[in-house]
């Protein structure tokens, strides 16, 4: 029995460590790499006898009440970046902080801007919340379930990881990824696990910084 679950443990650990780096390894074009990464999940999911709906993606879950605070959420994230994230770190951080350059292909391009938008629907909001807050969340907390604040728990090291994702944006963008994971963490929580709501959250968030990315307002 103790080998079966040390085994468990290990192909556990392999899929999170697979759709964490793969994305960053692989080199494939256009966001190709979340549809390997979602079959991985499903094929996991389907070994396990559970489905994306144990994840907190369930078809009642979706309501005007989820887009609206979704997209209320999200509004309030970016102000907290906005006007407190990142003057602190120009204050304290100033000379340490390099220039983000990934989305300056979007500048001046409004179909660029657009087509990324849509990407960052379906690989921030859709894809990411179903692998961070749905997959490895759950994964993690069936660890420790345990331990007392479970949750909690594995709320944290999931953000930690999902911070750690978005290492392309250097160690600033890194935290604020992380918290923001904790953010979303929060919202997956208080509303009863369903997923729909740092869904729409994030996706609208990513939507938002975008849009300031492309009007050099960001």
């Amino acid at each position: 029995m103790k080998h079966q679950n040390y085994l468990k443990f290990f192909i556990d650990i392999v899929v999170i460590a697979f759709l964490i780096l793969f994305p960053h390894y692989a080199y494939l074009p256009y966001y190709s790499y979340m549809v390997i990464c979602f079959l991985v999940v499903v094929v996991y999911l389907k070994r396990h006898n559970t489905k994306l709906s144990n994840l907190g993606l369930k078809r009642n879950g979706f309501s005007i009440h989820a887009v609206v605070v979704g997209i209320v959420s999200a509004m309030i994230w970016m102000v907290f970046i906005k006007l407190i994230y990142f003057p602190f770190i120009n204050h304290f951080f100033k000379d340490y902080i390099e220039s983000y350059t990934e989305y300056d292909f979007i500048k001046n391009n409004i179909w660029t801007l657009l087509l990324i938008i849509i990407a960052a629907w379906i690989g921030g909001g859709f894809y990411e919340e179903i692998v961070f807050r749905g997959f490895i969340q759950k994964v993690i907390e069936r660890w420790i379930k345990k331990q007392n604040h479970a949750f909690w728990i594995a709320g944290g090291i999931t953000s930690v990881l999902f911070g750690l994702y978005h290492q392309q944006q250097g160690v600033f963008g890194v935290i604020s990824a992380t918290l923001g994971g904790l953010y979303w963490t929060f919202l997956f929580k208080r509303y009863k696990r369903n997923l729909w709501y740092p869904m729409v959250s994030h996706a609208v968030y990513d939507t938002i910084a975008l849009t300031m990315l492309y009007l050099n307002l960001l």
